[in-house]
């Protein structure tokens, strides 16, 4: 490659190619895939060259490239497939119009064709290296898609678009020209090494040599570093006790993945064993076959076999190799499997097979349905059902049991949208079958994988999507269609294009009465607009974000004032209340662009404006319209913040234009009156600036419409309408100029008092909200009445504060500029005064958003700028710099205002929630690592005090020295007594210093005890300001459950509407808080509860007043917290759920077998099974069988459970339980054999202590109940729940043992016996488990200990329930029935003090279903001889502390022990050794090293033998 590419692309990179460790079946797939690709593709070159505009060619060429880049991607040529994936990038481009074709991106792609058909195409064939730098033609598409020119240097490539034509033509971007090129610089440079021509072919060999040894070494590490990730992938698998089929994929990944790694490394015998064992497990997964005792063993055979070949290979000695892999095969073939048998269901020749049939529409259709589902119907479906029956029928096997499934239901969608084509005019309908087809893809991928293929949660989740959708439309338009014929009978004398959507059945002429049920739908109908023209979608993120909070809030507001007003129609407080909420949501609405909300709402405040009026009777059916339409408000802003669509509602809008007959049940005024509006509409929007903008349109019109019915204006009356126009347009402009100033003088109070509050609080932006609303208001109400100068100003203004929001503009320097604007603004609507209109409109048009905060100081900003000079001309700058020499600035003071809220994410909060939660545990592991330094500095104290005795004794030592030492030659003081002379040595120098030492030791040991001391201070005082972080941070959390309330009754309002079953909702304490996150989870399950109590309790009135209940059905919500869970229960008077119904259901559908007893409860809860239903038809509400499945599945996920209870013919009551989830808790820490627990203290009643003698009668008897202070309860052994054990080993206990007394569900409290207490933790950090922990019902979450370990939190509730459902006695005689069975195995002890001898032999008695206890000499031998009780003893000889022979005296005169066998392994094979070991007792002897086999047959014939 030229040296001027390499520096091109020398900072780019490319993903790594791994396609030669691909199976080889897998790429020749890929290579005959390519191979198709280029006999479709060149002849599509030829005809796109000749007409480039053709669409349809491109859009292939396109496709096909997709298809290199997916394929490419797949078997691991990741570099081919980025190079694909940059010309379809380029293509997609070329097709949305953003880059224009022209003949460079043709040549181009026809280059990067070429290089794949001659360069890339024969190097996948061989399975060869890449030899090509593929990062230029990559830069180069890069280049076009900018429409960049070209460098020079890449533009030389587009040549090969002509001349490339054979395999071995140069491109230029070959890899060995590089290294030619730098080993020729190289030689040039380096003139001192000269290498003869007879030395050079030698050299260079040398070179190979080493280099292919470098890389083979390197090869060898990075396989031996993955094989040991892979052997841990394997261990997991093993030490699983019930294995799913992701199990055995993820278990075929790893055994796959060595064969692959070794086969690069050139480990032959790994690769040839671990081909074996996959081929193996893959026959399993693909039978459908559950793995035995042999199948395991013989998986722990080959670990073991891989381990100790890495070990061998670490040492680098290959002379055992040969060996290990003998073992292995040893094991292989006495397993006895045939990789011949595997032959036929291999998956990638099934996948080859299923490809060679003629499905090509079908898997191309991920890129086609789109295009053709229309233009070519019904060939173009009628072709994919056929062809997926094809499929069908050529997967009914065990290995693509997944793609069998997947194809019929597919089929079925297809044989459903042939039925009513109607379904392709849905954009919902493409994206669900644009997943299906991917998912489809995906199952293909899955089978070529060599894995299982079975339809998974999420590919079922799709199914069930798209199968919903085709019924549930179809329904809709079959609803739609009748309703449609029925409107056009009703309607063939309407003129007015609105009135089609007003059918004339909406009410009743004969009673007068409203039908809500076709209200409902007809709002309903408003959705098909979702995907129209003229929904709004473009909406500012920040903003909305601001509208969605207010919005819930006004909702609140506005359900309990229709409330209050629905019991007093005379309270004009809750309709004024009405209004302001309307108003409110209306400016937001527009200001966000949801213009259609924004209509709505305005329509609705002006029915309560002439309410209040007197000029509307209020009546029960025009409250229920009312509230109607209120809720259709609600759902579009979930809809808005769910889906981020506001669509129109010509529906809603012809209802309320229309209320007052539909109230009065008067069909044809309201056609009348829906006509002459849209006539006054037409000519309202006719007068309008052609410059008003989208969302003020809308509002200006309806603000018209609201005047007119002010100033009573009767729409429907013929007498004004025909009035003479000079005077009405004369009346009109009065009553809407007089109504303009009214509302500008409250605007610009509002105004003036919103701007003070910014200039104290500018980083507020809801208060510049505000401001902008106000602004629009008034250049509105402005350009109505054809003020054109104040609309100019209040437009500039609206403009200003939108852009003070969107830089975040916080400077001074305009408030005296906005101020005088309200002034100006003020005398010009009540005072005509428009002096300095041109001065003002240029210094707002010439203001500058920058991101700044300089401040000016207060003496400019607040002195005589509103003096009456009305001076409005300013210097023309960047309005970012203060004028010079200004003085010097005034500080900014910043109000202290102790309720200012601030907005943050909540994945913020709980991202803090968790470090919280992760320095508490770091807290308990620093007070763990400071008591264990406490205790070592007590050891250190005896450590020093053990010193100075020695000192003082090795003192004494040497005074006796020089006492025997006096008078010898070299004294120098022998005429001095010893004791009348101290004389020194450099012993006694030495001896002094390390006294003087030990001294400084103690002082040591005194400054860190008080450091420690001070510690654990801090520590304390820490830990008070965690608690306060934790539990302030857990409050941020919480949300009281009366926000969900507006909602639910909305659903109640809403589902009774639709059925015409008059029901109410009733909510009790509601005053309790719940985690937002649970919450929000616990909508969905709510909702469909409360439809399906109202579709299947509630009875029709006729039938509730034959039953004599109340005409209105009631429904009560219930909401009580016990411990830290919280229980809500619905409950409803309707007719009950008949159980017998239930049973001949599930008989019906297999569930149950005809002779199975079960009672009333166990029946009733096959109402949660996935698609159970009773109900005759399917309706828009119900009768899938989904409703209550979703209940219970979101409940289960949440940790909670759900229970039903019913009366037939009185109602049911539904109870939900799920947990607080407070993610810190106070526990106590409790141990059961070995493990620790954590109890949550909330759970627990009280503690007592019993004792074991009462206990050891309790549980040798069959009695079920314990007395406790004269109270009965029901008694359990906590290791029943967590270790499969029942009855507890009491025989060796002497002290009393502590019983918890848990609180259960139902009020009754249970009994719980745990081994020991080990003390009550402040605080704990719940930790949640995964879905496979889900059904342990005893488990509730997890916490870290502060060493680091891991404790499991018990759930108290669900082990009380456990205890109060079940039977004591028979679960302990069944479980003691298991605990001797599991008593088999066989404890061997091992004493040699070498560490290898007793890890090599632990290893191999624990594979062959040993257990093992180990010692490292004859002591410690001894010393556990006296807690554990071995079947047999392995004893070394030569030890320290205590020998073999020794030990084996001691043994023998022991007296639990003397008849414990020993085998004595040592390397002293001599005649005196062996004779002194048999006199002393040893039952066999062998030497070291042992023969595995023999050693394992002398264990077996002696346990035997003391056995017998």
């Amino acid at each position: 490659m030229k040296e001027i590419l390499k520096n091109l692309v020398e900072t780019m990179t490319l993903p790594e190619d791994s396609y030669l460790e691909q199976d080889a079946e897998i790429l020749e797939i890929f290579v005959e895939e390519i191979e198709e690709i280029f006999e479709e593709l060149n002849p599509l070159f030829t005809t796109w060259f000749a007409n480039p505009t053709d669409q349809e060619t491109l859009v292939t060429i396109r496709r096909h490239f997709h298809t290199l880049k997916g394929s490419g991607r797949m078997v691991g040529a990741k570099s081919a497939g980025e190079l694909a994936w940059t010309v379809e990038d380029t293509l997609n481009r070329v097709l949305s119009g953003t880059v224009t074709l022209n003949t460079d991106i043709q040549k181009y792609v026809k280059t990067v064709l070429n290089i794949y058909q001659y360069k890339l195409y024969p190097i996948f064939k061989q399975v060869g290296l890449i030899d090509l730098d593929l990062r230029p033609l990559v830069l180069l598409g890069q280049q076009l898609q900018q429409n960049q020119s070209p460098e020079p240097a890449l533009e030389e490539l587009l040549v090969l678009a002509d001349q490339l034509t054979a395999t071995d033509m140069p491109t230029g971007l070959e890899l060995a020209d590089a290294a030619v090129e730098t080993a020729v610089v190289t030689a040039v440079e380096s003139s001192e090494d000269v290498i003869t021509a007879e030395e050079m072919p030698q050299t260079e060999v040398a070179q190979e040599e080493a280099a292919d040894a470098s890389l083979l070494a390197e090869t060898l590490a990075i396989f031996v570093e993955e094989a040991e990730e892979h052997l841990a992938t394997i261990d997991q698998f093993l030490a699983q006790d019930q294995i799913q089929s992701q199990d055995y994929n993820g278990l075929i990944r790893a055994l796959h993945t060595l064969r692959g790694s070794s086969s690069m490394a050139q480990i032959d015998q790994v690769f040839e064993a671990s081909s074996k064992v996959e081929n193996l497990f893959k026959t399993f997964v693909q039978d459908e076959i559950e793995s035995t005792s042999k199948e395991t063993a013989l998986l722990v055979q080959y670990a073991e076999f891989v381990r100790d070949y890495l070990h061998v290979l670490r040492q680098g000695h290959c002379d055992g190799l040969d060996v290990i892999y003998a073992t292995f095969n040893k094991a292989w073939d006495s397993y006895g499997f045939s990789t011949s048998d595997t032959e036929d269901s291999n998956p990638q020749g099934l996948v080859s097979k299923l490809i060679e049939l003629n499905i090509d529409r079908l898997l191309d259709a991920e890129f086609e349905f789109d295009k053709l589902a229309q233009t070519q119907f019904p060939s173009y479906l009628e072709e994919l059902s056929a062809q997926a029956q094809l499929l069908v029928e050529h997967t009914d096997n065990r290995a693509s049991v997944g793609i069998h499934q997947f194809t019929e239901e597919l089929k079925a969608a297809y044989d459903s949208v042939l039925a009513k084509p109607i379904l392709l005019n849905s954009e919902y309908g493409y994206e669900l079958f644009a997943q299906a087809h991917q998912e489809f893809i995906h199952l293909f991928d899955t089978l070529a994988a060599g894995q299982r293929v079975t339809v998974t949660e999420d590919i079922q989740k799709t199914l069930n999507d798209l199968t919903a959708f085709v019924q549930q439309d179809i329904e809709a338009i079959a609803l739609e269609d009748a309703e449609t014929s029925e409107s056009d009978n009703a309607a063939e004398t309407a003129v007015v294009a609105e009135s089609e959507a007003v059918p004339a059945a909406v009410a009743s002429e004969s009673s007068g009465t409203v039908n809500l049920a076709q209200l409902s739908q007809r709002i309903a109908s408003d959705q098909q607009n979702m995907h129209a023209d003229d929904a709004n979608k473009d909406f500012d993120p920040d903003l909305l974000d601001i509208f969605l909070e207010e919005a819930e809030e006004l909702l609140v507001g506005m359900d309990e004032d229709v409330n209050t007003w629905s019991k007093d129609a005379s309270d004009t407080s809750a309709l004024n209340n009405l209004m302001r909420y309307l108003h409110t949501l209306k400016g937001g609405a527009n200001m966000v662009s949801a213009t259609h909300i924004g209509l709505i709402a305005h329509n609705l405040e002006s029915i309560y404006e002439r309410i209040i009026n007197n000029q509307i009777a209020v009546s029960p059916a025009l409250i229920q319209i009312i509230r109607l339409v209120q809720d259709d408000i609600a759902d579009r802003i979930q809809i808005i913040r769910d889906e981020g669509v506001d669509y129109a509602a010509p529906e809603s809008i012809g209802i309320l234009g229309n209320i007052v007959s539909l109230a009065q049940g008067d069909a044809d005024l309201s056609v009348a009156s829906v006509t002459t509006t849209a006539q006054l509409e037409q000519g309202i929007e006719a007068t309008e600036d052609v410059d008003t903008q989208p969302e003020l349109a809308a509002e200006v019109l309806q603000d018209t419409i609201a005047d007119l019915a002010k100033d009573d204006v009767v729409i429907g009356d013929d007498a004004s309408l025909k009035a003479s126009a000079e005077s009405e347009d004369e009346q009109l402009h009065s009553v809407v100029f007089e109504t303009f100033r009214e509302e500008a003088e409250e605007i610009l109070d509002a105004a003036d008092q919103r701007l003070k509050q910014w200039f104290e609080q500018r980083s507020d932006r809801s208060i510049l909200l505000q401001l902008q609303r106000a602004a629009h208001s008034l250049k509105g109400g402005a350009r109505m009445l054809e003020i054109e100068p104040v609309a100019q100003i209040a437009y500039q203004l609206e403009r200003a504060f939108e852009q003070f929001a969107v830089h975040q503009f916080n400077s001074n320097v305009y408030d005296a500029l906005l101020q005088n604007t309200l002034v100006w603004l003020r005398d010009a609507i009540f005072n005509a005064d428009y002096s300095n209109y041109d001065s003002l409109k240029s210094s707002l048009s010439a203001m500058q958003f920058v991101d700044v905060s300089a401040q000016l100081p207060e003496r400019l900003t607040h002195t005589d700028l509103l003096s009456p000079s009305r001076s409005y001309e300013f210097v023309q700058g960047d309005g970012t710099e203060p004028p010079a020499m200004s003085g010097e600035w005034s500080e900014t003071t910043q109000l202290d205002n102790s309720n200012e809220m601030i907005r943050i994410s909540a994945d913020l909060v709980e991202k803090m929630i968790d470090l919280s939660g992760e320095n508490s545990i770091n807290r308990s592991r620093i007070e763990m690592e400071l008591g264990q330094l406490g205790g070592t500095l007590n050891e250190m104290e005896l450590a020093i005090k053990r010193l100075a005795d020695q000192l003082r004794r090795m003192e004494g030592e040497l005074e006796s020295q020089i006492i025997a030492k006096h008078g010898s030659e070299n004294s120098r003081y022998a005429d001095f007594d010893p004791l009348e002379m101290d004389q020194y040595s450099s012993l006694n120098q030495l001896s002094k210093s390390l006294a003087e030492s030990a001294s400084d030791l103690v002082d040591f040991k005194s400054t860190l005890a008080e450091k420690i001391r001070d510690a654990e201070g801090l520590l304390l005082q820490q830990s008070r300001i965690q608690a306060e972080i934790q539990e302030s941070l857990m409050r941020t959390r919480l949300v009281p459950f009366s926000r969900l309330l507006p909602r639910l009754q909305r659903i109640v309002r809403q589902t009774s509407s639709t059925l015409n079953r008059p029901t109410e909702l009733v909510v009790n304490n509601t005053e309790g808080e719940l985690d937002r996150t649970i919450l929000e989870r616990l909508v969905t399950p709510f909702e469909h509860m409360l439809r399906n109590a109202v579709d299947h309790g509630i009875e029709d009135p006729a039938q509730r007043a034959a039953a004599n209940k109340p005409e209105v059905g009631k429904i009560e919500l219930n909401i009580t917290r016990q411990g830290t869970d919280v229980v809500v229960t619905f409950v409803d008077d309707g007719k009950g759920i008949d159980d017998a119904k239930i049973k001949e259901k599930a008989l019906s559908l297999g569930l149950i077998k005809a002779d199975q007893n079960l009672d009333k409860n166990e029946i009733l809860q096959y109402i949660f099974h996935p698609g159970f239903t009773t109900a005759q038809s399917v309706t828009q509400i119900s009768g899938r069988g989904v409703g209550l499945d979703v209940v219970q599945s979101e409940i289960k996920a949440l940790g909670g459970h759900v229970s039903v209870d019913s009366t037939l013919g009185q109602g049911t009551t539904f109870s939900i339980r799920v947990p607080t989830t407070v993610a810190v808790s106070d526990a106590l820490m409790v141990k059961v054999g070995d493990q620790q627990f954590a109890v949550p203290l909330a759970q627990i009643d009280r503690i007592v202590r019993i004792s074991p003698s009462a206990l050891e009668e309790y549980f040798s008897s069959k009695a079920d109940v314990f007395k406790i202070d004269n109270t009965s309860y029901k008694l359990r052994y906590l290791s029943e729940f967590v270790s499969n054990q029942p009855i507890p080993r009491l025989g060796s206990v002497a002290h009393s043992l502590p019983v918890l007394l848990i609180k259960g569900n139902s009020g009754q409290t249970i009994a719980l016996l745990v081994d020991q207490l080990i003390g009550s933790r402040a605080q704990i950090v719940v930790k949640p488990i995964g879905q496979q922990f889900s059904n342990v019902g005893a488990i509730a979450g997890a916490t870290i200990l502060g060493d680091g370990q891991v404790c499991l939190i018990l759930d108290g509730q669900s082990i009380a329930r456990q205890i109060q459902a079940t039977q004591r006695v028979k679960r302990g005689s069944d479980q003691r029935d298991h605990s001797r069975r599991g008593n088999a195995r066989r404890l061997v002890m091992i004493v040699d003090d070498s560490v290898t001898v007793r890890k090599v032999t632990s290893r191999l008695l624990e594979r062959q279903g040993y257990d093992v206890v180990t010692a490292k000499d004859g002591v410690d031998a001894m010393e556990q001889l006296e807690n554990v009780r071995p079947d047999l003893m392995l004893l070394d000889i030569e030890m320290p502390r205590m020998d073999g022979f020794e030990v084996t005296n001691l043994v023998r005169h022991h007296d639990i022990h003397q008849d414990l066998p020993i085998i004595m392994i040592t390397s002293r094979t001599g005649e005196k050794h062996r004779e002194r070991a048999f006199s002393l007792g040893a039952t066999h002897y062998m030497g070291k090293p042992f023969q595995e086999a023999e050693l394992l047959a002398n264990i077996e014939s002696l346990i035997a033998e003391k056995q017998g």
